[in-house]
């Protein structure tokens, strides 16, 4: 994206991030003693990571989505097929454009929340494993709008397909994480070593959630994730957590390793289906 057409979103970005931050100071006062200021800084630098990720949801998936489709509405895909250009270096190539436009917008967040670091309560290592929530929320989507760019001919159906995709995933990972929990912890016999049917599409729910990673950041640590007796409610999430404390890590690394994987999946998917209806043309 070039020109005007790449600045206008980002200035509205800042926008709407700034405002929300005078709103907040309004609301602060004028008389807070150290240990209030801090408290308050904590909150707005994790306010402002929450908006991220929500713009980030908002904004991503309608550049990514257009990627390929708009080279067969232009109908340069044929000339982009004849390069000497493998399927995975284009694919790589438009990941590395539309993430890099997410990666600018939450770059330019940077001077609101140093107001954070300047009111106390809100140190480097929250920042750097915010934007590492933020920016690994930013690939999956990124990724996932080229899949589905990849597959349909249609700027205006892959968008509307990515944003289904996207939000119906984040919908049903917390409604099917917490029902679960909820279960769990109403069953004192269930803890450590247990591991039941739903083990797996509950620990899928918390840790690939970045709503659920950023609370865990905030928190400090996944002890808000404990059933009855203290025990962890799901022995993955248990394993995972254990194995990151061994390399003195936040369980947050897992989240970011795994989006990871998922991330290098989709483009090794994408890479087969983008040719494929040339493929099957041309026996």
């Amino acid at each position: 994206m070039r020109g005007i057409r790449a600045i206008i979103p980002i200035m509205a970005y800042i926008v709407v991030l700034g405002i929300f931050v005078l709103v907040q100071f309004k609301n602060y006062g004028s008389t807070m003693n150290y240990q209030e200021l801090q408290n308050r800084g904590r909150d707005l630098g994790f306010l402002l990571l929450y908006i991220q990720i929500f713009l980030v949801l908002v904004l991503s998936p309608a550049y990514a989505a257009s990627a390929i489709t708009t080279e067969k509405e232009r109908e340069t895909f044929d000339i982009m097929q004849a390069t000497l250009l493998s399927g995975r270096d284009i694919i790589s190539g438009k990941v590395f454009s539309g993430f890099s436009y997410a990666a600018l917008l939450v770059i330019s967040s940077l001077p609101l929340l140093a107001l954070s670091f300047w009111m106390g309560g809100f140190d480097f290592s929250h920042l750097f494993w915010g934007f590492m929530i933020v920016a690994t929320c930013a690939l999956i989507i990124t990724c996932t709008g080229i899949f589905v760019s990849t597959v349909v001919s249609r700027s205006y159906m892959a968008t509307g397909i990515t944003y289904g995709v996207i939000f119906a995933g984040f919908g049903i990972s917390m409604i099917l994480n917490l029902i679960l929990q909820n279960i769990h912890m109403r069953n004192a016999t269930i803890g450590l070593g247990t591991f039941s049917w739903d083990t797996v599409p509950m620990w899928l729910g918390f840790t690939l959630n970045p709503l659920f990673m950023m609370q865990a950041l905030d928190k400090g640590d996944i002890d808000f994730y404990t059933g009855v007796g203290g025990y962890y409610v799901n022995p993955l999430i248990d394993f995972f957590d254990t194995l990151a404390i061994s390399f003195n890590l936040p369980y947050i690394a897992v989240h970011v390793i795994f989006s990871i994987i998922i991330a290098m999946l989709l483009i090794q998917f994408s890479s087969y289906f983008l040719f494929k209806s040339s493929r099957e043309d041309n026996k």
